[in-house]
């Protein structure tokens, strides 16, 4: 990790009001970045079991705690995948609120007190209060995630999103799709959830989802949608991957947007009802992406070089 990063990360500490268990605890994290430097590899079960072992709670509720998820994450990986991860408030009585945020186009695994895991894509937030896990299990994503919840029957695990609704779980894996005002997307790879959403009369409503399906909320239209997919399409980015089976261009385009960091713009029409089908992409590089989808289509593509600096880039397609 570069000087300058370690030292603007313990300045933000400083400017949050952290004390110092919890600036001990950043310093510690930025040593484990250090060293991940030297490795050619990462085991990430292995991670995963050493960064629970370092989960300590204090007294006033505070928690900090992340992990790395790759098969060879080097520093600078590491400071690219760890963003940011806030807490605030939690002055004497107040409550703590936690913030854990992910760059567009990288994606970093979590492990929550309650030992649940969270992959969380490009772009991504995920907040709770520092109640969580003594009397409630409850998160606010903003983006997508990949959650394996652990079980725990007294206290359900909640996941609230920006449409207005929520996912409630016992104890399960499966994926939500919610960035802003986009639509919901829930598809769940085993055990049992049910989606919560209020319509547009005030009514409270709830839809049970089981293993293979994928539902997908509207709220513009107030409409629930519910098919049967291939759960390891939906899931294949947390792993850096992309399967398309049938799967259409503006899917494609939703996925890659959010890997690379880029926004699409579609001239023609017509190439958004094409669809795909081809096995499995490692996404290492958007060019090669592209050219291979160019194989079984006629569209081309190119950047657009108007897009303003400031902004992600815009790639054309015509």
């Amino acid at each position: 990790m570069k000087r300058e990063d370690r030292i603007a990360i313990l300045d933000w500490a400083d400017s949050t009001g952290a004390d110092s268990p919890t600036k001990e605890k950043i310093k510690g994290i930025l040593d484990d970045i250090d060293a991940l430097d030297v490795l050619q590899s990462v085991d990430v079960d292995k991670a995963l079991e050493r960064t629970r072992k370092k989960i300590r709670r204090q007294g006033n509720g505070r928690l900090l705690w992340f992990s790395l998820a790759g098969a060879a994450i080097s520093a600078a990986a590491c400071t690219a995948v760890f963003l940011f991860l806030g807490i605030f408030g939690g002055t004497g009585t107040g409550p703590v609120y936690s913030e854990l945020k992910v760059n567009p186009g990288m994606t970093g695994t979590f492990i929550l007190p309650d030992s649940s895991v969270v992959v969380l894509n490009g772009g991504s937030v995920l907040s709770y209060n520092g109640s969580f896990n003594d009397k409630t299990r409850e998160v606010t994503l903003d983006g997508e995630a990949y959650f394996d919840v652990a079980k725990d029957e007294k206290i359900p695990f909640i996941v609230h999103t920006p449409s207005s609704s929520s996912v409630k779980v016992y104890g399960t894996q499966f994926n939500v799709d919610a960035y802003g005002d986009d639509d919901c997307r829930v598809t769940l790879i085993n055990g049992s959830i049910g989606f919560r959403y209020t319509g547009k009369y005030g009514q409270n409503n709830e839809v049970m989802v089981e293993p293979g399906q994928r539902l997908v909320y509207d709220r513009e239209s107030d409409s629930v949608q519910m098919s049967d997919v291939s759960v390891k399409t939906d899931i294949a980015w947390k792993d850096g991957k992309m399967i398309l089976d049938a799967t259409p261009l503006p899917e494609i385009l939703d996925i890659l947007s959010k890997r690379y960091s880029v926004e699409f713009d579609v001239r023609d029409q017509r190439f958004l009802d094409y669809k795909y089908s081809g096995g499995t992409f490692t996404m290492f590089s958007l060019e090669k992406v592209l050219e291979t989808l160019q194989y079984s289509s006629s569209f081309k593509w190119k950047y657009d070089d108007t897009a303003a600096p400031d902004q992600p880039p815009v790639i054309t397609i015509y």
